[in-house]
């Protein structure tokens, strides 16, 4: 009988070796895991802050044709329109500007207004959604489905903590649970600021900010506080007056849509803090799924990325256009 020679033989894994081996693939796959996430996470951070940037232009381009900025929050009867409606010529979003109709009553609240609520109805933005956020960007508004933006406009500073800032009424949030809204900002209610007021410089002067992500109350339950909860991007307020004449009884919750005035840090996640509350919030913060900060826009269009950890102070500083203080955007 003819051997083969041993040279020839074949043979196959053991069952030890198999096991090794897929425990090694395992292994890399679990160390690739973070790297991978990273680079998402990466890109995804990019597009956020490129989304903003688009959104600071915006405001620049309306300014330039304007003369001044956007109104920041309009009131009327049954709620008038956000900030977000007037810039949508600039973030190449003409064709659903002209079919708004801006002259009614209850403009930005869909829930009155089928002609308005049926333009929205559906309707994404890209440049209103940070991919980095974990929250659904359509959310229901009566039988409509609604984008809610990432991104929220500031209004100025709260002058609690000794900061001198005197247009700002007590208001906005029901239960006891009242904050402060400003107009020591960019974007303030029923009124547009022209850019020659920002005598601090656009270029230290926060006109955008994130609110992507959730806060957290007492029992550690996530809550929304994204700037057009529960109403949409199109909501603006249901109330006459600029501070430190609007909602002249603060017992009232007389919210403003799309726009916060800053209170806190960023990424401060305590729900039961003053002026914080999902349906709208003066003093909603600026809280991002990014590790470490948030994305601002500041007026003369570029974007910057706040800290955690910086200072309430100089936060509030430069989310006022005139208050005099030196702050650099860090």
């Amino acid at each position: 009988m003819i051997q083969q020679p041993l040279g020839n033989q074949r043979s196959a894994f053991t069952l030890v070796e198999l096991l090794a081996s897929i425990a090694i693939i395992g292994l890399l796959i679990a160390l690739m895991l973070p790297a991978i996430q990273t680079a998402r996470e990466a890109s995804r951070r990019a597009t956020c802050a490129n989304n903003l940037k688009q959104i600071g232009l915006a405001l620049l381009s309306y300014e330039n044709a304007q003369h001044v900025g956007p109104i920041g929050v309009s009131g009327q009867a049954g709620c008038g329109m956000s900030w977000w409606a007037s810039t949508l010529p600039f973030l190449e979003q003409a064709a659903v500007s002209d079919r708004l109709d801006y002259s009614g009553s209850s403009t930005g609240f869909l829930l009155l207004h089928a002609g308005n609520a049926q333009v929205v109805n559906g309707l994404q933005i890209p440049s209103l959604a940070c991919p980095s956020s974990t929250l659904d960007q359509m959310y229901p508004v009566g039988i409509s489905s609604v984008q809610m933006p990432s991104y929220v406009g500031i209004s100025g500073a709260s002058n609690d903590l000794g900061f001198p800032e005197t247009r700002v009424n007590t208001c906005c949030a029901p239960g006891g649970n009242l904050g402060q809204i400003s107009a020591g900002g960019m974007l303030v209610p029923n009124r547009s600021i022209a850019y020659a007021e920002v005598t601090d410089g656009l270029s230290n002067t926060i006109a955008v900010g994130e609110c992507s992500d959730n806060v957290y109350n007492a029992n550690g339950v996530a809550m929304r506080i994204d700037g057009g909860l529960p109403l949409g991007w199109i909501a603006g307020t249901f109330e006459l007056g600029t501070p430190p004449k609007y909602a002249a009884d603060p017992a009232k919750p007389k919210m403003s849509y799309n726009i916060t005035t800053v209170r806190y840090r960023p990424n401060m996640r305590d729900y039961t803090q003053p002026g914080i509350i999902n349906d709208h919030g003066p003093n909603n913060p600026l809280v991002s799924s990014h590790p470490g900060g948030v994305h601002a826009a500041v007026a003369d269009g570029a974007v910057h990325f706040l800290n955690d950890n910086m200072d309430v102070t100089v936060l509030k500083a430069l989310s006022t256009r005139d208050d005099g203080i030196p702050a650099l955007v860090p």
